[in-house]
C-alpha cells in the first residue's frame, strides 16, 4: 500500500472515529436533559411544532413562552402568558390558586402544557423548563448580553436573597444581573413598569431574543462544549434525544429576522384582592388564527 493511500486510510478511519465519538457525547448530553428514557417510536411533526417554555423559580411557573415553529418556512412565533392570566381550576378555590402560575406546583409542566393548551387552543408537542441557574449560566456561557436597563430598579428580598439595584440608562451584562432583570416587577416603594407585568414581559421577550441571536449567529459547535454543562445541570425537556437532534438539524436556517413575538391580549382586573390579567379570548384566537394563515 502507497504512503498516500496507507495516509489517506488512517484520516478517514480517525475522522469516523471522532465523528462518532462527537455524536455520542451530544447524544449523551441531550439524553441526561430528556425525562423520556427512550427515543420511541411515535412520529415527529413534520411542518409545525408547538413548544412549551417554562421558567421555573419557587416552585411557580415565572415565566410561561410557547413557541410555535414553522418547519417549512423557518419561521418562529413565541406567544409569552402572564404569569398572572386568570385560569380558574376546579378544586382550587385560593385566589392565588387561580393565577396560571399556580398551575405547575400542583400539576407540574405536564398539567401546565394542558392548561396553555386550553388557553391557546392549540395543542403542544413537548415542553422545556429551566429555572434562574440555567439562565445565569447559559449568559455567561455566552460570553453575556448587553441589556440597558429601563427603570431605575431599587428592590430587595431578604427572604430569596434577591438585591436588585440599578439606574434607569444602565447596561448590564452578566449572568446574575440579566436574571435580576428578569425578576424585577417593582420598587421596594411601589412603582414598577407602566405597563405592569406587560413590561415585564418585553423584557424577557428581549433576553430572550438576544440569547437567540447570539446562539444562531455565534459558532454553534462551540456555543454547545459551552453550554453542556449549565443546560444538563439546570434544564429539562419531555422530548428525546433523537427528537432534539432532528429540530436543531431542521432549525439550522432560523435567522433572527424570522422570530416574532406576541403577547396574548388582554387587561388586567383585580378581583379577590389580587390583581389578575384576564385574557381576551376572541383577540387570542385572530392572532393564533392569523399566524397559522400564514402557512
Amino acid at each position: 500500500m502507497s504512503k498516500k493511500k496507507k495516509f489517506l486510510k488512517i484520516f478517514l478511519i480517525s475522522f469516523a472515529v471522532a465523528l462518532a465519538s462527537l455524536y455520542g457525547v451530544l447524544y449523551l448530553f441531550l439524553n441526561s436533559i430528556s425525562i423520556k428514557p427512550t427515543d420511541g417510536v411515535s412520529p415527529m411533526p413534520d411542518k409545525r411544532v408547538n413548544v412549551l417554555v417554562i421558567g421555573v423559580a419557587k416552585n411557580l411557573s415565572d415565566t410561561i413562552m410557547m413557541a410555535s415553529y414553522d418547519m417549512e418556512k423557518d419561521k418562529v412565533d413565541i406567544f409569552s402568558i402572564p404569569r398572572d392570566t386568570y385560569y380558574p381550576r376546579k378544586g382550587y378555590n385560593h385566589a392565588a390558586q387561580k393565577k396560571v402560575n399556580a398551575v405547575y406546583g400542583s400539576s407540574g409542566a405536564e398539567g401546565l402544557v394542558k392548561a396553555v393548551e386550553d388557553i391557546t387552543k392549540m395543542d403542544i408537542d413537548y415542553y422545556v423548563q429551566f429555572d434562574y441557574e440555567a439562565v445565569k449560566a447559559i449568559v455567561d456561557g455566552l460570553g453575556g448580553l448587553k441589556v440597558e436597563v429601563p427603570n431605575d430598579m431599587n428592590y430587595d428580598d431578604p427572604a430569596d436573597d434577591l438585591h436588585i439595584h440599578f439606574k434607569k440608562g444602565q447596561a448590564v451584562k452578566n449572568g446574575e444581573d440579566i436574571v435580576k432583570l428578569l425578576r424585577w416587577r417593582k420598587n421596594n416603594k411601589g412603582g414598577g413598569y407602566k405597563e405592569g407585568d406587560l413590561g415585564r414581559i418585553k423584557m424577557q421577550q428581549q433576553i430572550v431574543k438576544l440569547g437567540m441571536e447570539k446562539v444562531i449567529n455565534g459558532n454553534i459547535v462551540a456555543n454547545f462544549l459551552k453550554l453542556q454543562s449549565p443546560i444538563t445541570k439546570y434544564v429539562k425537556t419531555s422530548m428525546t434525544p433523537k427528537e432534539m437532534m432532528y429540530f436543531a438539524n431542521k432549525a439550522k436556517d432560523i435567522n433572527s429576522e424570522s422570530i416574532f413575538f406576541h403577547t396574548v391580549p388582554g387587561n388586567p382586573k383585580t378581583m379577590e384582592g389580587l390583581s389578575f390579567f384576564v385574557i381576551n379570548k376572541d383577540k387570542l384566537k385572530e392572532e393564533i388564527d392569523l399566524v397559522m394563515a400564514e402557512e
